[in-house]
């Protein structure tokens, strides 16, 4: 099997539009927000990375990870207006999963990126992967990735997950020989785009709200009356305007971000040069022809003719749509603070 290849990046940086991009190749295997979303308790709490602690997976247990549910918590609060475009599933009477049964990680956005028809690739999955003979974690993930490649008759995997920059070192770990692209963008821009990210803002305020009251004020069953000041967070007193007027703080944004940049770049440029590909956004939004260009000879699947590059290039620019910066647009003293705390990646990245 070819070697996958995986994008890294903090989110909010061209990442979706760029799975969007490698979608549209013939060779190429979209696996958008597989992993991480697989994995989603990595970070909280200092906790490992789910799933590390076994050596050994049987294919039924491995499939057991892949389809674990969760509860669809935001689907009252998108009906009173919250906006999450990043959930590509969409849930009616017909569908395999809804607000009653819970939605598996990888049905959320991995199988209808790939297909207008999730719910059948959903079976396939569950037809073939428990079958898969015994093995460690990375194992079992290249057998679903050379799956996939035969299913989509590709010949190279390559895996998108937003957060990816905190987990750099997990997946070099398990994939060591795979190819790394570092999807970096101006931290301060990331910062701004988290601020307007709604289901990022609501997970924020959730997590807070836990932390000082001891209660989800996203589950139904618990008692508005206890939430005191968080009491607009419960599905039943939801109020969006609350939500917009919201800011995460800039500073730790700013923090983070910049920390999260520099992790990642200093693991990645650890890695042989055959191996490692940084990708600025603000160059692929100003010569797209050429970055793609740059990226498809990286990744170089082995099967695909040069026309068939070259008519991907043509497809592909199409996917990226400049935007101004609005970072400049922030109050002096948000962007001050948002700086001083993002220094260290805007010196790093050559920002500053």
């Amino acid at each position: 099997m070819t070697e996958p290849v995986f994008i890294i990046s903090t989110g909010r940086s061209g990442s979706t539009a760029l799975s969007s991009c490698i979608n549209l190749h013939p060779k190429l295997v979209s696996l958008s927000e597989m992993i991480l979303s697989v994995h989603y308790n990595f970070g909280i709490s200092g906790e490992e990375w789910k799933g590390f602690e076994k050596q050994i997976w049987t294919g039924s247990e491995f499939w057991e990870l892949l389809a674990q549910k969760e509860p669809i918590r935001l689907a009252p609060y998108e009906k009173k207006g919250l906006y999450n475009k990043e959930i590509l599933y969409e849930r009616t009477e017909n569908t395999l999963f809804n607000e009653k049964t819970g939605l598996p990680a990888i049905a959320s956005i991995t199988l209808p990126h790939l297909t207008d028809e999730p719910d059948k690739l959903y079976q396939e999955l569950e037809e073939n992967v428990p079958a898969f003979p015994e093995g460690s974690l990375p194992q079992q993930y290249s057998r679903l990735f050379e799956w996939m490649q035969q299913r989509f008759d590709g010949d190279t995997c390559v895996e998108r997950s937003g957060f990816s920059t905190d987990a750099v070192e997990y997946l070099i770990d398990m994939f060591p020989k795979a190819k790394f692209v570092f999807l970096y963008r101006d931290p301060r821009e990331i910062a701004v785009a988290f601020n307007r990210f709604q289901t990022m803002k609501m997970g924020k305020a959730i997590l807070r709200a836990m932390e000082e009251i001891g209660a989800d004020p996203s589950d139904p069953s618990t008692e508005a009356e206890k939430l005191g000041s968080y009491r607009w967070l419960h599905p039943d007193y939801f109020e969006l305007e609350q939500l917009h007027q919201m800011d995460m703080s800039y500073t730790e944004l700013g923090s983070w971000i910049s920390n999260s940049l520099l992790h990642a770049g200093r693991v990645i440029e650890g890695l042989p040069e055959t191996q490692q590909h940084w990708l600025r956004y603000e160059d692929l939004l100003k010569t797209p022809e050429r970055e793609l260009e740059r990226l498809i000879t990286f990744i170089n699947p082995p099967s695909a003719s040069k026309e068939a590059n070259e008519q991907w290039i043509k497809k592909s620019v199409v996917q990226i749509n400049p935007k101004p910066d609005t970072w400049p647009e922030l109050p002096e003293e948000k962007r001050s603070a948002l700086e001083e705390a993002a220094g260290p990646a805007l010196r790093y990245l050559g920002y500053a």
